[in-house]
C-alpha cells in the first residue's frame, strides 16, 4: 500500500478516535464532524492539543479558524488562516502494511495481553506524558465496544498499554503507554506485536498511528515507515 493511503487512513483514524473520546467522556454535543475536519471540541482541555483538536483528512483543506473549532488542528499541511504552527507538537504519522509486519517466533511463549479498564489506560498515558488528569476521567466513560483496550501486566502489576479503533481493514493504534520503571524492556513492542498479529488474523489488512518523540525509533524497528508530518495549528 502507498504512503499517500497510509497517511489518508492514519488520519481518518486520528479524527475519528478524537471524535469517539469526546463523545463518550463530554457527549454528543462535543463532536465536530464536517467534511475539513474530525474530532471534539473538549472545553475543559482547551488548551490540549490531543483532546480539544481536529484532525483535517489528507487532501482536504485546512478551515480557516472559527470559534466553532477547538484549540488545535492537526492538518498536514503546515498553515491555515488564523492559526499558528506549535512545531513543538509536531508528530509524524505511520504506517504499516501488516502482511510485512513482525510474527511471532514459533519459540516465542504466548504472549497473555490482558483486557485493562480504559480509565487504566488513560491514568497511564496522563503519568507517562506529565498531562495530569486529562485523559484517565475522560477514558473512563467510554462505552460502546468501538474502542478496544490491551495491556501487559509484569509481576501482577499493570505496566504497558494501548487502545485501538479498527476502520474497515485499518487498525488504528492510540494512547500507547508504559509505566516509567518498565521502559526499555520491550513491553511495547511485545504488546504490539500481539495485538497487531490477531488484527490480521482478523482480516485488517493496515496498522496507523502517530508516533511521540519516545515511541517514534520502537515504531521504526517494528517496520512503521513515516508516511506523514502532521503539523499542529493552534490559536494564537
Amino acid at each position: 500500500m502507498d504512503d499517500r493511503e497510509l497517511a489518508r487512513r492514519a488520519s481518518v483514524n486520528f479524527g475519528e478516535m478524537l471524535a469517539t473520546v469526546g463523545r463518550w467522556g463530554v457527549g454528543p454535543g462535543a463532536v465536530l464532524r464536517r467534511p475539513d475536519a474530525v474530532g471534539a471540541h473538549i472545553a475543559a482541555l482547551g488548551d490540549n492539543p490531543w483532546f480539544d483538536a481536529v484532525v483535517v483528512p489528507q487532501g482536504a483543506h485546512p478551515p480557516p479558524d472559527d470559534p466553532g473549532l477547538p484549540f488545535c488542528m492537526w492538518t498536514f499541511a503546515d498553515h491555515a488562516e488564523g492559526r499558528v504552527e506549535d512545531p513543538s507538537i509536531a508528530t509524524p504519522c505511520m504506517g504499516i502494511d501488516l502482511g510485512d509486519a513482525r510474527r511471532p517466533t514459533a519459540d516465542r511463549a504466548p504472549v497473555d495481553v490482558v483486557v485493562p479498564a480504559p480509565d487504566a489506560v488513560g491514568a497511564m498515558n496522563d503519568r507517562a506524558y506529565g498531562s495530569g488528569p486529562a485523559f484517565g476521567p475522560l477514558a473512563a466513560r467510554l462505552r460502546g465496544g468501538r474502542v478496544r483496550t490491551h495491556g501487559l501486566e509484569v509481576d501482577g502489576r499493570l505496566a504497558c498499554v494501548a487502545m485501538t479503533l479498527r476502520l474497515g481493514d485499518d487498525l488504528g493504534i492510540h494512547y500507547v503507554a508504559t509505566e516509567s520503571d518498565r521502559r526499555r524492556q520491550g513491553l511495547a513492542t511485545l504488546l504490539l506485536t500481539e495485538v497487531m498479529g490477531r488484527a490480521r488474523d482478523d482480516g485488517a489488512s493496515t496498522a496507523t498511528l502517530q508516533a511521540s518523540p519516545d515511541g517514534l525509533p520502537v515504531y521504526v524497528r517494528m517496520g512503521f515507515r513515516r508516511v506523514g508530518l502532521l503539523h499542529g495549528l493552534v490559536r494564537p
